[in-house]
């Protein structure tokens, strides 16, 4: 049985279904009516969130794009943090350490690509910092690593 893509608002069945528990698995609940087959405003909403979180056209579909990176993020398994553990204390420009290597690991990886991973805590890494910071009204925007910053990584690693 081949199945039309994409799949969209107003799509029903066994591969809906599919999805939605799919797309809770990868850590995007659907509260309201869970995976009941039924393609409506709540699995639409969480598709959004999904293409936006890994940087795919966010349209609502469900086409190629969307089920490989959903299919990858499942086999890839929720432990991020353990995967990404991030340093104590306040790291900025100049520092240098395996502790820096750290947060450029974890801002590659929720797509704040401070471009090279080499332990070196330069300008591309503090411009990754800063655009982070910038998305969080709580963080000050200014490039340096501290408990705030960490924190908020930590919850989008654990988002991811």
């Amino acid at each position: 049985m081949s199945t039309r893509l994409p799949i969209r608002r107003g799509n029903t069945g066994a591969f809906v279904k599919e999805i939605q528990q799919d797309l809770i698995k990868a850590g995007f609940p659907l509260p309201r009516y869970g995976a009941d087959g039924s393609f409506g405003p709540e699995t639409e909403t969480a598709v959004m969130r999904f293409q936006k979180r890994y940087r795919l056209a966010v349209d609502g579909l469900v086409g190629q794009a969307t089920l490989r990176k959903l299919e990858e993020v499942i086999k890839q398994g929720n432990s991020t943090h353990e995967e990404f553990p991030l340093p104590d204390g306040v790291w900025g420009r100049g520092d240098k350490g395996e502790e820096v290597r750290m947060i450029q690991r974890a801002l590659k990886h929720i797509n704040f690509d401070p471009k090279m991973i080499d332990g070196s805590y330069g300008p591309l890494t503090e411009d990754a910092v800063r655009r982070f910071q910038s998305m969080y009204a709580a963080l000050a925007d200014d490039g340096i690593y501290g408990p705030n910053t960490k924190k908020y990584i930590q919850l989008e690693l654990n988002d991811m």
